[in-house]
């Protein structure tokens, strides 16, 4: 396996595992094909185009379920940040984050994002993974039970990031708050790994009328 098979192969994990069964091999192909010889990495444009690519398969179940977790991640990590240096002295201002006026501006910014994502999107995300996956149809039940036993997970890691965030002293927990929330995106996305089914097919009756 030469450098540049081996790379298009990696970023074609942004694709999920049942489409890349089917259509590796002929996309690397593909790539293959159309780079010039002795390239070791694809062009920006493809390597753009297969993480668009990927997005566009999993779908925007996924991507919403991901943002959620991502804000999950980032708030915890926030916190553990600011309980471990000088910003735990800060005052709470009304955004409700220890230390937010003692930070730099980009980390700010970029909790507040994450506090916007992290409370507006888990009835979203509850809502969109029981549409995707059919929840309603008898043999998605299983799947679907899944898909809400994540999301309570979810829901209690957001409980307890508040609760110890708002503890005195260094917020070690966060950690592993963060490494959970990492956890529960790998099983998000295995749940969500299979296509989505095909809607139910209505039945049409037979309107043709035979003459004798």
């Amino acid at each position: 396996m030469t450098p540049l098979e081996r790379h298009c192969r990696w970023l074609l994990r942004a694709y999920p595992a049942w489409y890349r069964s089917d259509r590796a091999a002929e996309m690397v192909g593909t790539l293959l094909a159309a780079s010039p010889p002795g390239r070791r990495w694809p062009s920006c444009r493809d390597a753009r185009a297969l993480m668009i690519g990927g997005l566009r398969v999993r779908g925007w179940t996924w991507s919403l379920s991901m943002l959620w977790v991502a804000a999950g991640a980032v708030i915890t990590g926030y916190i553990f940040y600011a309980t471990t240096g000088p910003l735990i002295s800060a005052d709470i201002v009304g955004t409700g984050f220890i230390g937010y006026d003692a930070g730099p501006a980009a980390v700010q910014i970029a909790a507040v994002l994450a506090l916007v994502a992290w409370v507006a999107l888990p009835l979203p995300v509850l809502i969109a993974g029981f549409i995707r996956l059919r929840g309603w149809r008898r043999g998605r039940w299983l799947r679907a039970a899944a898909w809400a036993g994540a999301w309570i997970a979810g829901a209690a890691l957001l409980g307890l990031a508040s609760s110890w965030g708002n503890t005195p002293g260094v917020s070690w927990g966060e950690l592993a708050i963060c490494a959970a929330w990492l956890l529960l995106a790998a099983v998000m996305t295995w749940i969500l790994a299979a296509p989505a089914p095909p809607p139910r097919a209505r039945c049409v009756p037979d309107k043709t009328v035979t003459g004798e």
